[in-house]
């Protein structure tokens, strides 16, 4: 890894949670009289909440945020939502000897939003709005946990989404790193920027190396290949039928390097071998497209592929062909 200790900022950094917020805000502004959409809200929430509230309300911002808070209690966790590949980035981390800590302006209902979802396993320490620190970009709470767990500031990294989270790591001499899918911050500069979670994990914690990868990985980084090709007509049910007929015909090329290529040049390293490796790796990528086509998710996936392996190592398969055929 190239850091052991990763800082998490929560909202649009682990938790896609702007779009909860936005609404929420445009509701508070709905009962003070205004309509707003949240296409002008989401980037004025970005900078801040009371931001938000300045602008688009100068009159009454405190009002409106405490309407905001009452409409954002309103939704439950399924509108607090992991942003795909968190939790296998999470473990990725623990995985490989190092350390998570959350450093948040939200309440302790981003501590509670983690252990909903199962990740604060994934987390040695907390740092929340309620612990009394300046806020962002103060190094203040980056320090505290620097201290605490005796971390040294060159092996540690802030993960942000905004300007202020990276500049909050820049004062307390960590690195850091800008989480910004949809581009707010291109101007910003930072040697480490992501817009995947995946992305981010292959760079900071395997380095780019070949690693195992978990059918969750390979379901998320093949959604991300259809996100980028729209004009391929996306994963859906009507789909899967087609993605099986290219699937078989990834089967032919397999069948193609081996019915071509000595069987002895196919179990050594080189080129024929490399090919062979490609081609079945297409098929895997197919064979996950007609999972996402039907929303098979890796959980669902694995306990089917368990379930059926865990029958087939106890089946006499020697005397199922005897009743079967006689001989």
């Amino acid at each position: 890894m190239k850091f052991n200790d990763f800082f998490w900022d929560f909202d649009g950094t682990l938790f896609d949670t702007y779009p909860r917020i936005g609404r929420a805000i445009q509701n508070a502004l709905k009962d003070l009289g205004k309509d707003i959409l949240l296409d002008t809200i989401a980037p004025l929430a970005k900078v801040s909440l009371l931001h938000a509230a300045k602008t688009l309300v100068p009159e009454q911002p405190e009002e409106a945020m405490r309407r905001y808070r009452v409409h954002a209690e309103e939704e439950g966790y399924e509108s607090m939502q992991p942003y795909p590949g968190a939790r296998r980035m999470l473990e990725a981390v623990c995985a490989h000897g190092g350390h998570n800590y959350l450093y948040t302006h939200r309440n302790r209902t981003a501590v509670d939003a983690l252990r909903h979802y199962g990740l604060d396993v994934f987390f040695a320490d907390f740092v929340t709005g309620e612990d009394g620190f300046p806020p962002k970009p103060a190094p203040d709470a980056l320090l505290h946990l620097i201290k605490k767990h005796g971390l040294s500031p060159d092996q540690c990294i802030m993960l942000g989404d905004r300007d202020i989270d990276l500049q909050s790591g820049i004062n307390a001499g960590t690195a850091c790193a800008l989480f910004d899918p949809d581009h707010y911050y291109d101007p910003f500069e930072t040697p480490f920027r992501y817009t995947g979670m995946f992305e981010m994990m292959a760079d900071l914690v395997w380095e780019q190396q070949a690693a195992d990868l978990h059918i969750s990985d390979m379901l998320v980084l093949q959604q991300e290949l259809q996100d980028r090709h729209p004009e391929w007509g996306g994963v859906h049910p009507q789909r899967a039928a087609s993605q099986l007929l290219w699937l078989i015909g990834e089967i032919g090329e397999v069948i193609d390097v081996v019915k071509k290529v000595n069987t002895q040049k196919l179990t050594e390293p080189g080129l024929p071998r490399q090919r062979l490796t490609e081609e079945l790796a297409d098929v895997y990528m197919y064979l996950n497209d007609i999972l996402l086509c039907y929303g098979i998710d890796a959980a669902e996936f694995s306990q089917a592929y368990y379930g059926k392996m865990h029958k087939n190592l106890t089946r006499d398969y020697k005397a199922e062909h005897r009743e079967r055929y006689g001989v």
